[in-house]
C-alpha cells in the first residue's frame, strides 16, 4: 500500500463527515448546559431557505432521501463507463471502471492501481465528484451549508429563481467554493448549477463553469436527472459547451448495501491521507 499524503486541512463539502472534528462532550455535573443562541436569519437566507424547500419538495422530499442508505448507477463520461456506489449515511464510496477502482473508507481516499485516470488525477478529488453533482439539491441540507436568495436571473431568455450556496470554513476541503442554483419557477426543479472549482488552487473562487441537469426521470419517488453538460460561464452569461457530457443510467437507491467491503482499502492501493 503506497501512500500520498494530502495537506488540504478540514476544508470540501464532499468530504465533510471525513473532516469533521469529534467534540468531546462535558460530562461535569456542577455545570448547568449553555444555551446557544437563537440563529437569526437575513431576509435573503429566510426567502433562499423558503426556495430551497419548493426544490427539494420537487425533486421528492427529504423524507424519501433519508429513507435510503445508498445510492448506485453507471455513469458515462464521455464514452468512459463508470459504476459508482454511496453510502448516504457516512459517504464512504466505491467507483469501478475498466481501468481502475477508487474508494473512500471514511478516513482515506485510495486508487488500484493509481489515480493517473480519473478526474485531477486525485482520488480524493474524485471519488464523490459525480455523487455530490447528483446529489443536489438533497446535500444542502448538509451542516455548515449556508443557503441564501440570490434573486430571479434571465438566462438564453428563460427566468429563474437563484440560490446563492457557500460553505462554512469546518466543512470540507474546499470552503471557499461558491455555488448558483437556478431553479425553474414553474416546477422548481433546478436546471443549471454554476459554479467555482478551488481544489488545486484555493485562490480561484471565481464560478467560471456550468452544468445543465437534464432527462429528469422518478426513481423510488425522487426525481433524477439523467443527464447533465458542462458549458463555461462568463460574467452570468452561458458560454459555449465544454464537450463534456455525463449521461446516468440504472440509478438504483438501496435500502442497505450487502457487500460493505468494497469501501475497504485493498493491499495494493496508492491512498491520499487528508491531514487536518
Amino acid at each position: 500500500m503506497r501512500e500520498i499524503k494530502t495537506w488540504l486541512g478540514c476544508t470540501a463539502l464532499i468530504l465533510v463527515l471525513a473532516c469533521k472534528t469529534e467534540k468531546k462532550a462535558d460530562t461535569s455535573a456542577s455545570e448547568e448546559p449553555q444555551k446557544s443562541d437563537p440563529i437569526i436569519l437575513s431576509p435573503e437566507e429566510k426567502q433562499g431557505m423558503e426556495l430551497l424547500e419548493n426544490c427539494l419538495k420537487a425533486h421528492g422530499g427529504m423524507d424519501i432521501w433519508k429513507s435510503f442508505v445508498g445510492l448506485e448507477y453507471n455513469l458515462n463520461d464521455n464514452g468512459k463507463q463508470v459504476y459508482q456506489l454511496t453510502h448516504l449515511k457516512d459517504r464512504r464510496a466505491y467507483l469501478k471502471s475498466k481501468k481502475y477502482e477508487v474508494g473512500f473508507d471514511g478516513k482515506v481516499a485510495w486508487a488500484v492501481p493509481n489515480a493517473n485516470e480519473v478526474s485531477g488525477k486525485s482520488a480524493a478529488f474524485y471519488y464523490n465528484l459525480d455523487f455530490y453533482f447528483i446529489g443536489v439539491p438533497f446535500l444542502l441540507k448538509d451542516p455548515g451549508v449556508n443557503i441564501s436568495y440570490a434573486g430571479k436571473t434571465k438566462i438564453d431568455d428563460r427566468t429563474f429563481e437563484s440560490l446563492k450556496v457557500t460553505f462554512g470554513s469546518e466543512v470540507g476541503l474546499t470552503p471557499e467554493d461558491v455555488y448558483y442554483l437556478y431553479i425553474n419557477p414553474e416546477t422548481y426543479l433546478m436546471e443549471i448549477l454554476t459554479y467555482s472549482i478551488s481544489y488545486f488552487d484555493k485562490e480561484n473562487s471565481v464560478v467560471s463553469s456550468a452544468k445543465v441537469y437534464s432527462d429528469y426521470k422518478k426513481v423510488q419517488g425522487l426525481m433524477m436527472p439523467h443527464k447533465m453538460e458542462n458549458f463555461e460561464w462568463n460574467d452570468g452569461a452561458m458560454g459555449k459547451s465544454k464537450n463534456h457530457l455525463r449521461i446516468f443510467s440504472d440509478i438504483q437507491f438501496l435500502k442497505e448495501i450487502s457487500n460493505e467491503e468494497v469501501f475497504e482499502v485493498p493491499q495494493d492501493a496508492v491512498i491520499e491521507r487528508l491531514e487536518v
